[in-house]
Order: structure tokens, then C-alpha cells, then sequence
């Protein structure tokens, strides 16, 4: 029995692996089911650097869109997030992980990280300490430490899992391992919007690659909004442009 449960493991991840890398893949937008080639998949996903294996449950566009409005395109454009942006993203992988954890069950790793990981208790702990101290007579400087270090402590044990495993799960559910729109560039959506405009049609309908269902309203967005960034940056150039020109033509104020 278990010799027959390792085989099957090993095989979905060789399946897994000829999928990756087949130049077969399906180009245009599939679901990423037909992509992968299967809904439930062995795959090693890593916990703090050690690989584990988990049954993972492929989701649709519909199910991923379900869990929050976050876009698969990394843009050149980073800044560093607040606390509440942090949070909104833990809140969107923890629903997206939920779903996709099949065997083990998320439920079922939070709970035994709850109850025999030793920091996440001491952090209970300090968590609890905490809130029984009367803040009201506190100088305001050393409340807002405090709730601060609470708020800190509760994003703590909100999310457990280590941050490689949400990295690995969220990229997985959205198919950025098989899909290519993480290849594309400004200038590539830029081009694809002036095409749609000109064509009366989608961006979608001028980029080629293999694509989720679910990366079809990402790219159209994403290119519409190139076009329109461009088109404002050289409204500014322009507007900079006839500003230089009047100087000049007008010359220096005589006394």
C-alpha cells in the first residue's frame, strides 16, 4: 500500500514536470486545469526551505477570482507595502491556499502549528499580557507602541504558515509556473492596447503565449492602463514643451 501511494506521488511529479516543460502546452487562454493537465496534483511544496508533499486541488478563474482582485502582473513600479496592504495580501493567499490544500487540509496544518509550535504559543502569550494592560492612563507615545505591537502580534498568528509556503501556493494557484504572463513587458501591453484601439477590439486579442482563462481580464486592464499612463506622460512633455517655447518667445521682463 505504501509503496503503491510513493509510486503515485513520483509519477505526478514527473507528469507535473513533463507538463512544465512540454512544448506542448496549449496556447491562448485555457482554464488552468486543462493546462496542468488534471484538478488534483502531488506536488513538493516547500516549508521553510524542506519540501513536503501535498495533494493540491488545481482552482478555476472563478474560484481564484472568489478570493480578492489581485493581479498576476509584476510591474517595474514597486513601493514598500503598510501593514493593512500586507494584511490584505496574507488575507487573499490564506483564502487561495484554503482552497487548493487538498490532503493535508490547511485547517489541519494550522492546528497542529497552533498547538505544538513553541514561539506561536509564547506569542499567544505575550499577546494575551498585552491586552490586559489599562491603556487609557498611558502617554499617548507608548499606546500607540503598544497597539502597534499588538496589531504586529496579531498579523503573527493570523498567518503561520512560513513565507516560502505562501509564496510557493499562491504562485501555483495562478498558474505563474506554466503561464507566460509574467514574460510580458510594458512596451509589449503598450502595443497591444494601441492595436485594440485601432482594432475596435481586446489587448487580449494581440498578446500570444500560453495563458490562464484567469489572465484574460489581468492583461486587458493591465494594458488599457499602460495606454493611458502613456498617453499622459506625454501630455506632460507636451504641456512642458509649449511652456519652454512661450518663455523664450516672450523673453526676459524688461525693469
Amino acid at each position: 500500500m505504501l509503496r503503491k501511494h510513493i509510486r503515485r506521488i513520483i509519477q505526478e511529479e514527473l507528469n507535473a514536470q513533463v507538463i512544465k516543460n512540454s512544448p506542448g502546452l496549449p496556447v491562448g487562454y485555457n482554464p488552468l486545469e486543462v493546462i496542468r493537465g488534471g484538478l488534483f496534483h502531488w506536488v513538493a511544496v516547500p516549508f521553510n526551505g524542506v519540501p513536503v508533499w501535498c495533494e493540491l486541488r488545481t482552482l478555476n478563474a472563478t474560484q481564484i477570482r472568489s478570493c480578492g482582485d489581485f493581479s498576476n502582473i509584476v510591474s517595474g513600479e514597486t513601493a514598500e507595502l503598510t501593514r493593512q496592504q500586507l494584511i490584505e495580501i496574507r488575507n487573499y493567499q490564506e483564502k487561495l491556499i484554503r482552497l487548493t490544500m487538498n490532503r493535508p487540509a490547511y485547517d489541519d496544518i494550522f492546528k497542529l502549528l497552533i498547538n505544538e509550535d513553541f514561539v506561536i504559543q509564547d506569542k499567544r502569550n505575550e499577546l494575551e499580557e498585552i491586552k490586559k494592560t489599562d491603556m487609557s492612563g498611558l502617554p499617548s507615545k507608548q499606546r500607540i507602541e503598544l497597539e502597534n505591537r499588538i496589531a504586529d502580534i496579531e498579523l503573527f498568528l493570523g498567518f503561520v504558515l512560513p513565507e516560502d509556503t505562501f509564496g510557493f501556493l499562491t504562485a501555483w494557484v495562478n498558474g505563474s509556473d506554466v503561464s507566460d504572463i509574467r514574460k510580458l513587458t510594458d512596451d509589449q501591453f503598450l502595443e497591444a492596447a494601441i492595436l485594440a484601439e485601432n482594432g475596435n477590439d481586446n489587448p487580449t486579442d494581440h498578446v500570444s503565449g500560453v495563458f490562464t482563462d484567469h489572465n484574460k481580464s489581468d492583461i486587458d486592464r493591465y494594458a488599457w492602463h499602460c495606454l493611458a499612463e502613456y498617453r499622459r506622460k506625454k501630455n506632460i512633455e507636451l504641456q512642458a514643451k509649449s511652456a519652454s517655447k512661450r518663455k523664450v518667445i516672450g523673453g526676459p521682463k524688461r525693469a
